[in-house]
C-alpha cells in the first residue's frame, strides 16, 4: 500500500502490549483509521456469543470482525469470508442482521462454524440439553458396566489416548449416532439430524482436551491423568455450554437475521461454487509457511468421518510446501490464483479486507503486506491502505507483523 502523508501511528495502549503495541497505519487516510481501529480493538473480551465454544489455532480476534463490520458494511450487503475458518466473521454477520457466506476447504472448519453460528429458539436448546444429558447418563451407564465400544481410529492413532479414555470417547459417539439414522445432507434440516451433528462437534471439542496430545498447534504428548467418568462429565460441560452460548447468540441476533450459507470450496476456485457477488469480504488466508492447518485437527477428523484428500490437496499456504527461500515463487504464485479467484466474485465497488501475517520461507521472512500490494494489480485489484502491528516472534528471525489490508477493484 501507498503511503499516506505523515504514516499515523496508533495510541500505544498497555493491554497491547503483549501483541506489539503500536500500530502503523498507511494509505487512503479513511480506510487506515479504520484498519488502525480494528487492530487496536483486539485486546478486549474474544470468549463471547459462541466465538471460543471449540478450539480453533489462528482464528481471526472476534473484536476485529465486529469492528471492520460495523464500519465497513452496509444494511442488506452481503458479506464474504473465503477462508471462514470456525466461522468468527460469520457469527458477526449474524449479530449485525448481515447475509453471511462461508468457503472453506476444511470440512470440520464448517462444521464447528455450523454449530456457532445457528440461531437457536428457547425449545429448539431446551431439547437439546436434555439430550446431552441423556448421553451422558446413558454414558455412565456404559463405563460404569465396562461395555465395549470400538473407536473409528486406526491403532496408530489410537495410541494418543489412554486405553480407558478411548473406550469412553467411542461409547460417546455410539451413543451420538443413535439420536438420527443419518446425517446426510438432504436430511440436515430435521431437528434430530441438527442435533446430530451439534453434538458431533460437542465431541469434537474435548477430543485433543482428554488425548495426550499437548495442545492442537503441538503434536507432542504430554502427561494428563484423565480419570473414568471424566470425560462424559466434559461432554455435558461442553453440551451445556454450547446452549448458554447459543442462548446469547439468540439474544444478540435480531428475528431477522438471515441464516448463514456455508460451502465446502477453495478459495483459489471461487466461481466454481458461489453464483453471487459479494459487497464486503472480510476473512483471513493462511500464514505462507507458518503451519501445515490441515493437522491442528488430526486428532478429530476420523471422529467426524471427515474426508481430508481435498485440504490436502489445496490446502495454501502450507508449511510442508513452502520450506525455504526458493519457495518464494510458489507462495507468490498461491496468492495469485487467491486474488483472481477472489476478483471473480465482486463487483467494482466491493471492500476487501484481508488480515494477514508475515510468511516464514525457510530462514526468509516476507512482509505480508508489501505482498499483496506488489501482487493485486495482477488481479485487477489496488491496495488503498494497511495497518500493521507486531506480532511475538517464536522463531528467533527477527521483526514479525501481522497486518489488515483493504484491496480494492482496479477498475
Amino acid at each position: 500500500p501507498r503511503e499516506a502523508p505523515g504514516a499515523r501511528d496508533a495510541r500505544r495502549r498497555a493491554p497491547l502490549e503483549h501483541q506489539g503495541g503500536e500500530v502503523e497505519a498507511r494509505g487512503d487516510d479513511d480506510v487506515a483509521e479504520i484498519l488502525a481501529r480494528a487492530l487496536e480493538a483486539s485486546e478486549g473480551e474474544r470468549d463471547t456469543l459462541t466465538h471460543g465454544f471449540h478450539s480453533y489455532p489462528a482464528r481471526m480476534h472476534p473484536a476485529i470482525a465486529a469492528t471492520l463490520l460495523d464500519d465497513l458494511a452496509g444494511e442488506g450487503e452481503r458479506v464474504l469470508d473465503p477462508f471462514c475458518g470456525s466461522g468468527t466473521v460469520l457469527v458477526e454477520t449474524r449479530v449485525r442482521g448481515l447475509a453471511g457466506r462461508g468457503v472453506d476447504l476444511n470440512p470440520l472448519a464448517l462444521r464447528i462454524a455450523e454449530v456457532k453460528t445457528d440461531v437457536r429458539g428457547a425449545a429448539d436448546r431446551a431439547r437439546f440439553l436434555a439430550l446431552v444429558r441423556a448421553i451422558g447418563a446413558r454414558s455412565e451407564e456404559r463405563v460404569r458396566g465396562r461395555v465395549d465400544a470400538r473407536a473409528p481410529v486406526t491403532p496408530r492413532e489410537a495410541s494418543w489416548w489412554a486405553p480407558h479414555v478411548l473406550k469412553e470417547l467411542a461409547g460417546l459417539r455410539e451413543e451420538i449416532r443413535e439420536v438420527a439414522p443419518t446425517a446426510s445432507q438432504e436430511a440436515r434440516e430435521r431437528p434430530d439430524v441438527r442435533d446430530r451433528r451439534a453434538l458431533e462437534v460437542v465431541l469434537s471439542s474435548l477430543l485433543v482436551k482428554v488425548s495426550k496430545q499437548r495442545a492442537d498447534t503441538a503434536e507432542r504428548t504430554s502427561e494428563k491423568r484423565i480419570r473414568k467418568g471424566l470425560t462424559t462429565e466434559l461432554f455435558v460441560r461442553k453440551g451445556e455450554e454450547l446452549v448458554e452460548r447459543w442462548a446469547s447468540l439468540a439474544e444478540a441476533c435480531g428475528p431477522t437475521s438471515p441464516p448463514t450459507r456455508l460451502t465446502l470450496g477453495d478459495a483459489s476456485r471461487l466461481p466454481d461454487v458461489l453464483s453471487a457477488r459479494y459487497d464486503l469480504v472480510v476473512s483471513s488466508p493462511p500464514y505462507g509457511g507458518t503451519y501445515d492447518y490441515v493437522d491442528h485437527h488430526a486428532r478429530r477428523y476420523p471422529w467426524l468421518d471427515l474426508d481430508l484428500s481435498g485440504l490436502r490437496r489445496g490446502e495454501l499456504g502450507a508449511r510442508r510446501d513452502l520450506r525455504d527461500e526458493a519457495d518464494e515463487r510458489r507462495w507468490d504464485a498461491q496468492v495469485v490464483a487467491f486474488l483472481r479467484s477472489l476478483r471473480g466474485v465482486i463487483h467494482g465497488s466491493t471492500r476487501v479486507v484481508l488480515l494477514v501475517g508475515d510468511a516464514q520461507l525457510g530462514r526468509r521472512r516476507v512482509d505480508a503486506a508489501e505482498q499483496l500490494a506488489e501482487l493485486a494489480p495482477h488481479a485487477d485489484l489496488v491496495a488503498v491502505a494497511a495497518a500493521s502491528q507486531r506480532r511475538p516472534d517464536w522463531m528467533g528471525y527477527g521483526d514479525r507483523r501481522e497486518h489488515l489490508v483493504a484491496l480494492a477493484p482496479s477498475d
